[in-house]
């Protein structure tokens, strides 16, 4: 990993100017939420039993570390291009995983201050408006808010190497894309088919909702370690998927001279 984060450090050392816009977009991104909340709350009163307008600010800075991780390894998007034009060839002769160079190869380290914006929001909303924690909800959500990010990605994952039989897919993409926004909402007070959908399918449940429950102790203990047996589960499902669909993908791309 050095290496990769070797590059990614050299290559923004180069573009001074598109570093730091970029820093500025997303410092503004994760702001125009917690603007929005102060909004909502103070006009219409808070959003649900369980989401004032402190908890929602747990909520926003926690999706903003989960966005952050992501768009590090946001190069994921060009995957289904070095598929269709064939570039995968020189990614299958490295002595790594060709897909996890693929991705690494262009690391996205603009987007490290929003993860620490995001840290800095959930610190700051649970100190300032004195939520109740413990070391222990702490941690769990810590651990919710990681494994969300790999949870998360996995599908996007999964979407890119459909490649190998779709195309670009752009359609899906958009699609994946556009869902998530919803990761931005107490989506406890959604309906129980939206719940199942963010929990089993896109698990933007976990990127937001559950780490500030668990952290804020809206939600137990036990209820907590729950969440993490589920993603856990859900993971491990999904690497499976990605295992089955990445053999059978080369062998298709190996079929058609790649």
């Amino acid at each position: 990993m050095r290496p990769y984060v070797h590059n990614a450090i050299k290559r923004e050392a180069e573009y001074k100017i598109g570093f730091y816009a970029f820093i500025l977009n997303q410092v503004v991104a994760v702001s125009i939420w917690v603007v929005f909340w102060r909004v909502i709350t103070g006009s219409i009163g808070d959003f649900g039993a369980a989401w004032d307008f402190p908890h929602l600010m747990v909520l926003a800075g926690f999706v903003g570390i989960s966005n952050g991780l992501w768009f590090i390894f946001s190069y994921i998007w060009r995957v289904p291009g070095e598929i269709l034009s064939g570039n995968l060839n020189t990614h299958l002769i490295k002595p790594v995983h060709p897909l996890a160079h693929l991705i690494c190869k262009r690391l996205n380290l603009r987007a490290i201050p929003r993860i620490i914006m995001g840290i800095i929001i959930v610190g700051f909303s649970v100190i300032h408006f004195d939520l109740k924690y413990t070391l222990i909800s702490i941690v769990l959500s810590g651990v919710i808010s990681f494994l969300s990010f790999i949870a998360v990605y996995l599908p996007l994952v999964i979407l890119s190497i459909s490649a190998f039989w779709l195309g670009r897919a752009d359609f899906l993409r958009n699609l994946f894309v556009e869902l998530f926004v919803f990761q931005n909402y107490p989506l406890t007070e959604f309906p129980n088919i939206f719940k199942y959908v963010f929990i089993v399918f896109l698990p933007l449940a976990f990127a937001g909702t559950y780490p500030a429950l668990v952290l804020t102790q809206g939600y137990s203990t036990g209820e907590g370690v729950m969440l993490i047996a589920i993603l856990l589960v859900l993971i491990t499902f999904q690497i499976l998927l990605f295992n089955f669909l990445w053999s059978k993908g080369l062998k298709r791309y190996e079929s058609y001279g790649g």
